[in-house]
């Protein structure tokens, strides 16, 4: 992905404005990379072969790339986002753009991206916290103790 937006960089660096950050404009291609990626992978799969399980995409870089920057249960937890909450949210707190760069990336206004960034961050919390709360509750043989 990362050729493919270098490649479109080049191809369409006449389109870029020097008075802009190169930085979100090449993070808004690689966007539209994966987007593009995405919407081809979604046409190949034959309907017969859907058993009526949701397919989530997943690209080898995905799994390495959170298994680099987070721990293991934020990384599962990232994981479980909606796309559009964990594009928000990584853009905002790891590469920490601002929400005016992350609405440009992102090609929505930025209350929009406002609201994903908090409804993604309480999501990410709602789903650490239960893996907390689970390790740290006593067991008795094997089986959980209510306190």
């Amino acid at each position: 992905m990362v050729q493919e937006t270098y490649l479109r960089a080049w191809k369409y660096f006449d389109s870029f404005d020097p008075t802009t950050d190169c930085r979100a404009w090449l993070f808004r291609i690689l966007r539209n990379v994966w987007t593009d990626r995405l919407r081809k992978t979604r046409l190949e799969i034959p309907l017969s072969d859907i058993d009526g399980a949701t397919i989530e995409p997943y690209f080898d870089w995905e799994g390495e790339f959170l298994k680099a920057e987070f721990s293991e249960r934020v990384g599962s937890a990232l994981a479980e986002l909606p796309t559009e909450y964990r594009w928000s949210v990584l853009l905002a707190d790891v590469e920490e753009f601002s929400y005016q760069e992350i609405a440009g990336i992102l090609s929505c206004p930025i209350g929009t991206v406002m609201s994903r960034i908090n409804r993604g961050r309480r999501m990410l919390a709602r789903l650490i916290r239960p893996c907390e709360q689970e390790q740290s509750r006593p067991q008795y043989r094997g089986k959980d103790v209510d306190a």
